[in-house]
């Protein structure tokens, strides 16, 4: 079979070849530019976050827990609003937040934070709160109850039986014992705790922190210059003993 015949295009080929394209209008003389193109029609192109400066990175609000007084209904809420309304029995929930420097005989239920400063001191009264920080003093006539956080700070010495949290913290130089059980969800100490604590969450123990007693939970963390002097049961899947009755 005969081989195909290749047809070999010299130099002086391709620059005569051009020329004649050239002469026939085919090829834009040296230093033209070639038209620019009509892109009106085209759809402009997807806009990204970066290209706009509108366009910028948010953060989610934090949530909280909020509790109806009048029916006990939880629900969460995120952002911040000075009152909003049970979902359930549309009674209306206080969200401000209060601060006590002195005397207080008034009646506070709110879902926001209450703080009695050193100087503060609770008569014949009841706090209901989201979060309370006692840096003051209450008679034996008076209640705290928190939803959320209660932290005990500063000097303040009140009586464990009037007092009613979900989590505790022990702020840094202050002592607080607690004669009867403790239960909680999380607990936090930053100052000294002697009590029974009996946690479903995190019991932590910061520097400068101390746990006296006894400790029963689902976990403990203790931080270097932390302070534990407790016998401590430490059950991950819940206490077995409950689970057994």
């Amino acid at each position: 079979m005969a081989g195909k015949k290749t047809k070999v295009v010299d130099g002086f080929s391709v620059v005569r070849g051009l020329a004649r394209a050239q002469q026939q209008g085919l090829v834009p003389p040296p230093g033209s530019r070639r038209p620019a193109e009509d892109t009106s029609a085209r759809p402009p192109p997807l806009m990204q976050p970066k290209d706009s400066p509108h366009i910028v990175k948010t953060v989610e609000p934090t949530k909280r827990t909020i509790r109806c007084f009048q029916c006990g209904y939880e629900f969460k809420l995120a952002g911040t609003t000075p009152a909003i309304y049970c979902a359930k029995c549309r009674e209306k929930i206080d969200l401000g937040d209060y601060v006590i420097e002195g005397p207080w005989h008034e009646e506070i239920n709110t879902g926001g934070s209450v703080i009695i400063r050193p100087t503060g001191r609770l008569e014949d009264v009841r706090i209901r709160a989201g979060n309370v920080i006692l840096e003051g003093t209450m008679d034996d006539r008076s209640t705290i109850e928190c939803n959320q956080w209660l932290e005990l700070a500063g000097a303040t010495s009140p009586d464990p039986r009037q007092l009613t949290m979900r989590n505790l913290r022990i702020a840094a130089g202050c002592t607080m014992k607690f004669k009867y059980k403790l239960q909680v969800h999380h607990v936090e100490l930053l100052g000294t705790l002697d009590a029974d604590v009996e946690s479903t969450g995190l019991v932590s123990i910061r520097a400068g922190g101390h746990l006296r007693g006894t400790v029963r939970g689902a976990h403990l963390q203790v931080e270097e210059g932390g302070g534990l002097s407790a016998r401590v049961f430490i059950w991950p899947q819940g206490n077995p003993l409950e689970a057994g009755t």
